[in-house]
């Protein structure tokens, strides 16, 4: 395979993950994705591609605070389109087994966050905040007695988080 070649085939490797994962990913998550779990792209390569991807309007990057997410542009949906069919079908098939199995599991880690510290008194906040790519949609500190119930609700938050913030959402509009 010519460099030329697997060059597109990068660009169109990440590309098609961010059609098929449908939200904004952060550059960790992506070379978790492309190199990690599943070795199509090094994450050097990962990289020089994401940025060859925002400078030609195929990704578009936001700024979340510290951290630069990435979104799929039109021009970049109409650019997989056209080149689809260059991606081996097998592949294709593995990148979309791949986000049906863990597409969730990233939006929750870019999504959910949280952590907690010890105060002064001894008792410990635990800081949980629901975020998308242009906002805050929630942000709670809860103050807690020990560090046995913070970690509770620091482990337990991600799989609690979108209910909480619907509970929070239909107790306080009604």
């Amino acid at each position: 395979m010519q460099q030329s070649d697997e060059e597109l085939l990068n660009k169109l490797i990440v590309l098609f993950v961010f059609d098929k994962m449908d939200i904004a990913l952060d550059e960790k998550t992506i070379i978790i994705i492309c190199y990690t779990d599943n070795g199509w792209i090094m994450p050097i390569y990962c990289m020089d591609t994401i940025q060859k991807l925002v400078k030609a309007n195929f990704i578009h990057q936001v700024s979340r605070g510290g951290d630069k997410l990435y979104t799929l542009t039109p021009d970049g949906r109409v650019c997989l389109a056209n080149f689809y069919s260059r991606i081996p079908e097998s592949l294709r098939q593995e990148i979309s087994d791949y986000v049906k199995k863990n597409r969730l599991r990233f939006k929750q880690e870019q999504e959910y966050k949280h952590t907690y510290y010890k105060n002064a008194d001894g008792t410990y906040t635990v800081w949980l905040r629901i975020v998308s790519p242009s906002s805050t949609l929630m942000d709670l500190k809860l103050v807690v007695a020990n560090n046995r119930t913070a970690k509770y609700i620091h482990e337990n938050w991600r799989s609690n988080a979108a209910n909480i913030y619907l509970m929070l959402q239909e107790h306080l509009i009604e």
